[in-house]
């Protein structure tokens, strides 16, 4: 049999938790980004005028606030995820 002291078992057994919270980390990262990267691609608009954001039905770049009518331009992200 294996003699395990108790210091050397509670520091496996705080090694393994912060294993598992690294990896769920990790997990949540990688999640979130995709996540990110989905709103970007979509038909979100955010008026500069009246500072109303919206959901466009079409794939379009410019469309009209339906709050104040303004034009607005849907921003594309500049970095590259």
């Amino acid at each position: 049999m294996i003699e395990l002291a108790y210091s050397d078992a509670f520091f496996l057994y705080l090694l393994g938790w912060l294993i598992l919270l690294g990896l769920l980390a990790w997990r949540e990262h990688l999640r979130s980004r995709n996540h990110h990267r989905k709103i970007f691609r979509s038909n979100v608009f955010h008026c500069s005028k009246c500072n109303h954001t919206f959901v466009s039905d079409s794939r379009v770049n410019l469309h009209r606030c339906p709050n104040c009518n303004a034009i607005c331009i849907r921003h594309r992200r500049r970095d590259s995820i």
